[in-house]
């Protein structure tokens, strides 16, 4: 049965106010202005760096009067944040260009992924933001790719140590180059479903190393990656705006039952269709989401969205962790605890093999590259002192819910 229940806390009304600003700039629609100047622009501003759409918003409120009694500091890191964010997308898909022109001439095929291509599909340009870009390209040319990106002054951050390399410039560039989709030990069904995917891909017209996906085929994997952060550490709102914009721009010559076929072949067939259903309702018209009807299943996926932000939390990590080796509703046990800190500190050997290969071909050296982590991750901000307090905090949790 639907609820006009509110999610409840202010984490929540603050997604609302991003929801309700967003689905306005979706559909170039004036916010209710009254509504905007109750808005508590600092919050608001912080919540939208968190899900990485301080941009989109900020056109919505530039269509109201909020900005004229709010904090003039507060004003100007919103007028800041979306030149920054509509500069950095210049830049990044000039950059992209030149550097897929010379994987071109260097004869390495290769295709975007991911942002580079949801951007174009939003009514503004500069409205959907993005951090770095995403090209998938074949394995066989990354020594050529590195060659490529050095003479282009990019630093090799990350080469050969999992499925993708990630190659960054200061101040603003970041190119992730894929050799896979999805690792083999982070992947699971979907490594096997896209490890042969050159042969789905086509070939991009006028261009002889360039490839894309058939819209079907772009849905599935956007989806597909959206479901593996929604299932690791979470994943934010952005990701429920690319499958509303993607879906009202695509959805009427898609072919579902080949996507609802092959989404069920990977496993995210209810994803699929409970996150688009949740995406449709909340952005396909500027309604304030406390006046819609939600069930208790999307009450509750809302909300992690909407706690997640971008890049997920450790919260979730460990939460989605720990009901893997408690699946049931009791309060895990210290055995349970105790397997799940064991495998954070001592990693499988799959695990090496995907992240660190070189220590997967060298055994001998493991112990040290242990000694090295431990410590590492002792002095990080997401490392083994906050993930025993999210574990602790989950377990509080449990046994709350018990009584």
């Amino acid at each position: 049965m639907g609820s006009n229940q509110a999610l409840g806390g202010s984490s929540e009304q603050t997604g609302y106010d991003i929801i309700y600003l967003a689905s306005c700039a979706l559909h170039g629609m004036e916010p209710d202005a009254a509504r905007a100047r109750q808005m508590d622009l600092g919050r608001l501003y912080r919540m939208c760096r968190f899900h990485s759409v301080t941009s989109m918003i900020c056109m919505a409120l530039e269509g109201t009067d909020a900005f004229d009694s709010a904090d003039p500091e507060v004003v100007k890191k919103w007028k800041d944040a979306k030149a920054k964010a509509i500069r950095k997308n210049m830049l990044l898909d000039a950059e992209r260009e030149q550097i897929l022109s010379e994987m071109e001439q260097a004869g390495i095929w290769y295709m975007p992924l991911k942002g580079s291509i949801l951007q174009a599909l939003y009514p503004k340009y500069g409205m959907r933001q993005m951090a770095d870009n995403d090209i998938l390209y074949d394995p066989a040319g990354q020594k050529k790719l590195v060659r490529i990106m050095r003479e282009r002054g990019y630093d090799v951050e990350v080469c050969g140590k999992s499925n993708h390399d990630v190659f960054m410039k200061p101040p603003i560039y970041n190119f992730e180059m894929h050799t896979l989709l999805f690792g083999k030990f982070s992947g699971g069904e979907w490594y096997d479903y896209y490890k042969n995917v050159k042969e789905r891909l086509l070939p991009d017209e006028g261009r002889s190393y360039g490839f894309h996906f058939t819209d079907e085929d772009f849905y599935l994997y956007v989806t597909a990656h959206t479901c593996k952060h929604y299932s690791h550490s979470g994943v934010g709102l952005r990701s429920l705006m690319d499958a509303y914009v993607y879906t009202d721009k695509k959805g009427g010559s898609l072919d579902w039952d080949y996507i609802a076929r092959e989404a069920g072949a990977m496993g995210i067939a209810e994803f699929e269709k409970k996150s688009r259903e949740l995406a449709v309702k909340l952005f396909s018209a500027p309604v304030w989401p406390g006046e819609l009807a939600f069930t208790a299943k999307e009450r509750e996926m809302l909300s992690y969205f909407i706690g997640s932000g971008t890049y997920g939390t450790t919260k979730n990590y460990v939460e989605n962790r720990m009901r893997e080796v408690q699946p049931d509703n009791d309060a895990p046990s210290w055995k349970r605890k105790l397997r799940f800190i064991w495998r954070r500190l001592f990693p499988t050997m799959e695990w090496y093999e995907n992240y660190e290969p070189f220590f997967a071909r060298h055994k001998a050296l493991i112990p040290f590259f242990l000694i090295y982590r431990f410590f590492r991750r002792i002095f990080s901000k997401k490392g083994i002192q906050s993930e025993l307090r999210a574990m602790q905090e989950f377990g509080k949790k449990k046994e709350r819910n018990k009584k």
